[in-house]
């Protein structure tokens, strides 16, 4: 029996990537193909140049079909935060004896916790944060478990209907007709953080080239999630608003910055690629204040999240936008006074932050 294919969409904040994989030994992966198309971008709940993503779309359709037959083919989008809203419930169930549970009777506690009425948007995703059985015992995962009583605390996450219309609709006009919609951030956690971690409380922030999500966990739902407009290339800009450089030499500019010195003692120049020279130390502090923005809105997140975070844990950071910095970690601990921890797939050639959003959706959909 041939294994099942299936074809991940992520879409980040620059780029949208298209990887069509098998499941491997030990959960690694078999890329079959891969492609990654440049794009403007998304703001505030709406992509710049929608067109523009309707185009790119018919040509990962086109990219996908090469691969994979088109009624045979699944095709999972990865949902960025800041199209999705994360909802938390309370939810409790009764049998009239002392019963084993089901996967029936979990879905019967999800459906009567939270059903969507809206207009705007859909649920895409629920997961459990913690289940609680009649003897006040909390598990990860009640099935098999006796009880009359079956309590959760659950996590919903809704997507924009104009995202899925854009996506959906237009895969669909390209000929696929098995097209779903998952919560990147949902993956990630899934995939990057232990489960061991995940059931104290953890942490995520996933930063990207103009957006940003930070996202409070637990088990296996998000708690709480907010995205704000700040990445690798809010960094840029303000290098070259600061020094007058074209947006291609900032960026190098940038890469070459070195954090982890001390301000006023290094008295160097950067030198580029344009034949260029630029003072270390003023480049320094000018990331580093572009940085300081980023470490308030963390500061924000946890404020607005409404939860005490016990002082053990971590940060963990991904995605592609800063830690490529020499010295971005430590300097946002120092700054929030948090452990700032990079995270990455666990995967030889890919542990690299900026695969972790498109190998965590890969993951999801293997998992489901």
């Amino acid at each position: 029996m041939r294994k099942k294919q299936i074809a991940v969409i992520d879409v980040g904040s620059s780029k949208i990537t298209v990887i069509i994989g098998e499941r491997g030994v030990n959960k690694t992966f078999l890329i079959k193909g891969r492609k990654e198309y440049l794009y403007d971008g998304f703001s505030d709940g709406d992509f710049f140049d929608q067109a523009n993503v309707k185009r790119i779309l018919f040509s990962a359709a086109e990219f996908i079909s090469g691969l994979m037959k088109k009624e045979d083919a699944r095709i999972f989008i990865g949902v960025p935060g800041e199209f999705t809203k994360v909802y938390v419930k309370s939810s409790q169930i009764s049998f009239s004896y002392k019963k084993r549970i089901t996967d029936a009777d979990v879905d019967a506690l999800f459906d009567a916790a939270f059903v969507p009425s809206t207009a705007e948007y859909s649920l895409i995703n629920r997961s459990a944060i913690v289940y609680e059985l009649d003897d006040y015992r909390r598990l990860a995962n009640p099935i098999g478990s006796t009880s009359e009583i079956l309590k959760g605390k659950l996590s919903f996450i809704l997507c924009s209907n104009s995202f899925i219309s854009i996506f959906k609709n237009t895969l669909k006009g390209a000929g696929f007709g098995d097209v779903e919609c998952v919560s990147t951030t949902l993956a990630e956690i899934m995939y990057l953080i232990e489960p061991d971690v995940r059931d104290r409380i953890a942490m995520l922030l996933d930063v990207g080239y103009i957006t940003s999500t930070f996202s409070l966990v637990q088990g296996d739902g998000i708690l709480y999630q907010r995205s704000f407009p700040f990445g690798g290339g809010f960094i840029t800009a303000a290098l070259t608003q600061k020094f007058g450089l074209d947006f291609s030499v900032a960026e190098e500019l940038k890469r070459k910055v070195n954090l982890s010195a001390v301000n006023g003692k290094d008295y160097g120049l950067i030198a580029l690629s344009d034949n260029s020279y630029h003072d270390a130390d003023a480049a320094r502090i000018a990331v580093k204040e572009s940085l300081d923005g980023l470490c308030e809105e963390i500061e924000k997140s946890i404020d607005d999240s409404g939860y005490k975070i016990p002082e053990y844990v971590p940060l963990f950071v991904t995605g592609g936008g800063i830690l490529y910095l020499r010295g971005a970690k430590e300097h946002i601990s120092n700054r929030t006074g948090l452990t700032v921890e990079a995270i990455a797939p666990k995967v030889p050639l890919m542990d690299k932050p900026t695969e972790s959003s498109a190998l965590s959706l890969l993951n999801l959909t293997f998992t489901d």
